[in-house]
Parts: structure tokens; C-alpha cells; sequence
């Protein structure tokens, strides 16, 4: 086996194994409350539209006088 397809298969590997080890385990226990998770990204959504278009200007800007 050469190198580039030991480094394939390892490369499989280590993804499927990343897959595996990321499923969520099962429900809650009943009777603990089932909380919303809390999603900052939310209420600053116009703050990171704003920064997205702060960026994409200077990076345009910076670009055109190459």
C-alpha cells in the first residue's frame, strides 16, 4: 500500500470516527426541564450584518489598488 492511499484511508477513518463520537447521547432523564438553548447570534444580528459588510468594503477597497 503506498502512501497516498494509507493517507486516504486514515483520513476516512479519522472522519468516520469524528462522525461517531459527535452523535448526541439520548433525552434527558423525565422530570428535568427542557431549557431552549440560549442563541446569542440572534439578538446582534444586525451588529454581525454590519461587520460582514465592513469587511467585504475594506477587502474590495484594499484589493482595487493592487
Amino acid at each position: 500500500m503506498n502512501i497516498r492511499k494509507l493517507t486516504y484511508v486514515l483520513y476516512l477513518l479519522f472522519l468516520f470516527s469524528s462522525a461517531l463520537y459527535a452523535q448526541g447521547g439520548g433525552p434527558p432523564p423525565p422530570g428535568l426541564p427542557d431549557d431552549d438553548p440560549v442563541l446569542p447570534i440572534d439578538s446582534h444580528s444586525s451588529t454581525l450584518l454590519a461587520a460582514g459588510l465592513i469587511l467585504g468594503f475594506a477587502v474590495v477597497l484594499t484589493r482595487r489598488k493592487i
